[in-house]
């Protein structure tokens, strides 16, 4: 029984066109079942557009063609795939590739090469269609904006209401979240702040999530918030089939449109609050923005918090004694709230009483000490790991192979297509000596035809895979080959170890490195876990990154040299530390001051007692 698969899509989000929607899965459906093949999976989406970007049923079949999970692909007609010519071009290359079929139930029958013609000719003429469609209703969009039209919001539009005349109203409940924001804002809290305050208070949005940073300032920067609406903002371009902003100069600006959420006072006062905050951030940050990539790093996207599995995002502060720039990294979570320890929330949620801030203690990333780090990495540890990873990898893929030769199979299928030729002989036979009708040896030789064209149709998959295996069997010589010859795992620096690096997890104590099979071996397009292999490297670094550890060691240096000699000057402990000696009576005075050790003696005589939780 042929496997069938049903994709179907509407032209225009109109909820009339989605009630069509459900007739033509129905009529996909009956046709299956018509035509007694077996249903397997559904492709059904709503979203309208020429191209197939953001078309995620679409994108899912595109990608299930390569695999072996249908063998029939049924819909109502050509332009519900795409009115594109190049992506329906993209679609029947790897249909015909994979050998599977495409039925339009409409026209009750199978593409062939044979249509290829017309139906790249049907494709140009929906694509051109779509073309004037597009200019049509741009046209008319800009003649309403232009003509101080109604204003169009969206569904979600949040903090208005649509009535049925076309007008807007305020949704008041959502309105007074909204003038909270611009309160907020205007009292110095940035977004983070304020999104965690609203998360604090069990606000949440539509969808029943938290406020995001982002979309609040995108609701405090929109001046439709004090009644001002700003139309012709940007402009969909059908040849580049992007949005395009548009110059203020062709935007039409109409004051007192909707109903204001907020008054202009306020409004004005909390976007030169966020101005202001950006001004500074721009002048702090002036140095960072020379080059090509603006903002961007090679750990960006690579850090993660191993205590609450968030990302650690880059950040810059001024050090105190000098005013030089400091990079460090974050967690996301402490960035939005701060930690859990003693409550030590960000500064500005100090200023708000908060019942519950679930931050996060994990620590900072000092970037030139974590380069430091990560470059001896690379050259203690990496070279030996990576060698050993490889080796791996290059084994595990050998079983692979070795796991999933298909000759044997092959052969199996050549032995049954024999015994079929055999039959189709014997077949003959019976109705040359009348033993058989007509009637009969039709029925039967069709039969057979459609088993052997299984046959040869299985026969030319596996050979087709056969022939993947050999050619990546090939490339992991070759790469053995390079490995040995070359020695291009010699020398590895944080750059190039980088470029393998999926991920890492940050700990209190520890860094763990995850590395990428594929990038290894430059095998991107070959699926093969890792799992079973040994893929992660677990630095350890102490306390690197937490400068009150660090002094608190310290301190107890000192604490075991006055132990070893109770008559140790501050001298003395300066050149035993290779210190100033400012620097041995800082450490000194910070003893006396936690009642860790006093002096006993008097005009420089006498000597160091130390006391164990504050006693003798």
């Amino acid at each position: 029984m042929w496997r069938a698969v049903l994709y179907a899509r509407c032209s225009t989000e109109e909820e009339s066109q989605k009630e069509a929607l459900v007739s033509q899965v129905a009529e996909a459906k009956e046709c299956i079942t018509h035509q007694g093949w077996l249903l397997v999976d559904e492709y059904v989406e709503s979203r309208s557009g020429t191209t197939t970007k953001g078309r995620t049923e679409y994108n899912r079949l595109f990608d299930d063609l390569r695999l072996d999970k249908f063998d029939i692909i049924v819909i109502k007609s050509q332009d519900r795939l795409m009115r594109n010519v190049k992506d329906w071009y993209l679609f029947v290359e790897r249909l015909t590739r994979e050998q599977k079929k495409l039925y339009m139930y409409i026209e009750r029958k199978f593409y062939t090469a044979d249509d290829a013609l017309i139906t790249g000719i049907r494709a140009i003429l929906a694509e051109d269609y779509s073309r004037e469609l597009s200019k049509k209703i741009n046209n008319a969009h800009q003649n309403r904006q232009k003509n101080n039209g109604n204003v169009i919001l969206t569904n979600n539009a949040y903090g208005f209401r649509k009535m049925k005349d076309k007008s807007v109203a305020l949704d008041e409940e959502e309105a007074a979240i909204k003038r909270r924001m611009y309160e907020l804002c205007a009292a110095g809290f940035g977004t983070r702040t304020i999104s965690t305050i609203l998360k604090n208070d069990g606000i949440l949005n539509r969808n029943g999530k938290p406020f995001t940073s982002t979309s609040i300032l995108r609701i405090i920067h929109n001046p439709i918030n004090k009644g001002t609406v700003v139309m012709n903002r940007k402009h969909f371009d059908f040849e580049s089939k992007m949005v395009i902003r548009v110059p203020e100069e062709g935007q039409y600006i109409y004051e007192n449109k909707v109903p204001a959420t907020v008054s202009e006072e306020l409004w004005e006062l909390a976007n030169q609050k966020i101005a202001e905050r950006v001004s500074e951030k721009n002048l702090v940050n002036s140095r960072a923005r020379i080059g090509k990539n603006k903002g961007k790093s090679q750990l960006s996207g690579k850090l993660l918090c191993g205590v609450c599995g968030e990302p650690f995002y880059r950040r810059m502060r001024r050090r105190y004694k000098d005013n030089n720039t400091i990079y460090f990294w974050a967690c996301k979570k402490y960035l939005d709230v701060g930690r859990n320890e003693g409550g030590s929330d960000r500064p500005q949620l100090r200023r708000v009483q908060l019942e519950e801030t679930e931050g996060c203690d994990n620590i900072h990333l000092d970037e030139e000490t974590l380069y430091q780090l990560l470059q001896k990495v690379a050259e203690e540890n990496y070279v030996t790991d990576k060698e050993k990873i490889v080796c791996d990898m290059l084994k595990m893929l050998k079983t692979v192979l070795q796991e999933e030769n298909v000759q044997h199979y092959i052969e199996i299928q050549h032995q049954k297509k024999e015994k079929i030729l055999k039959q189709m002989d014997t077949l003959v036979n019976k109705l040359l000596e009348g033993v058989i009708s007509d009637s009969i040896y039709q029925v039967k030789q069709k039969e057979l035809d459609l088993q052997l064209q299984q046959i040869k149709d299985k026969i030319k998959e596996l050979e087709q895979k056969n022939v993947r295996g050999k050619l990546l069997s090939e490339r992991i010589e070759q790469i053995e080959s390079t490995m040995r010859e070359s020695n291009v795992v010699e020398k590895a620096t944080v750059t190039g170890m980088l470029d393998e690096v999926e991920r890492i997890l940050v700990y209190p104590e520890y860094l763990e490195i995850h590395f990428c099979f594929s990038k290894l071996l430059g095998l991107e397009d070959v699926s093969v876990s890792g799992d079973d292999i040994d893929n992660v490297l677990r630095v350890e670094f102490g306390n690197a990154f937490n400068y009150l550890k660090q002094k608190q060691e310290e301190r107890n240096v000192v604490i075991e040299m006055m132990r070893e000699n109770p008559y140790i000057t501050a001298k003395m402990i300066a050149n035993e530390l290779g210190i100033s000696l400012s620097g041995a009576n800082y450490k000194i005075k910070a003893l006396k001051r936690e009642g860790k050790i006093y002096f006993n003696g008097k005009g420089g005589h006498g000597k160091w007692v130390v006391l164990e939780d504050g006693k003798l």
